[in-house]
């Protein structure tokens, strides 16, 4: 009975039985035995987005230049497959930072659970940061809003990181920008 099952099994995934020879007339057989032995499982290629690029350390950053707000984001990067990116070290930071341009863009930083702590999106602390001078300042001097965000402040000369509002509902021009996602 159990040969029986096997049997079935095997012929409904297209393979075929016997010929215990090593050859093989099956074009099928030969794309299986041709794979990499060291060939990631869970590998896929670069791709997606309005521009994407492969980072210092193999990953994939994914930008997207719609304005969206952080939750938004978040959303769109899972939606991929992917998360805010996390800008842990100097040589990604830089990477992202040239990658991104001229836009300001959404990295997967904030203060929202514990308001002046910093964390990713994964719960890690932040180790390497790379704030702009003065920031992250939650709105500077007599803000009447939170900036819980953390963005690469792309516009900025020097680029860096900048705390801003997460959306447009306490101020209306800002809290929307572009993001970029990591896998």
């Amino acid at each position: 009975m159990r040969s029986v099952v096997v049997a079935v099994l095997v012929a409904a995934c297209g393979a075929q039985l016997g010929g215990g020879g090593g050859g093989s007339d099956n074009p099928a057989d030969a794309r299986i035995d041709s794979a990499p032995a060291d060939a990631a499982i869970d590998a896929r290629p670069c791709m997606g987005g309005d521009a994407h690029m492969v980072g210092p350390q193999g990953e994939c950053l994914v930008m997207f230049t719609t304005p969206a707000t952080y939750v938004n984001a978040k959303a769109a990067c899972a939606a991929i497959n992917a998360h805010l990116a996390y800008l842990k070290d100097a040589q990604l930071d830089a990477a992202a930072e040239t990658f991104v341009g001229s836009a300001n863009t959404f990295i997967g930083l904030t203060d929202r659970a514990v308001e002046g702590t910093f964390v990713w999106d994964d719960g890690t602390p932040i180790g390497y940061a790379n704030w702009h001078t003065g920031e992250p300042n939650n709105g500077g001097s007599g803000a009447t809003y939170q900036e819980d965000c953390a963005i690469i402040a792309g516009a900025r000369v020097g680029k860096q990181w900048d705390d801003r509002p997460c959306d447009a509902s306490q101020v209306p021009t800002s809290g929307m920008f572009a993001y970029l996602c990591q896998y």
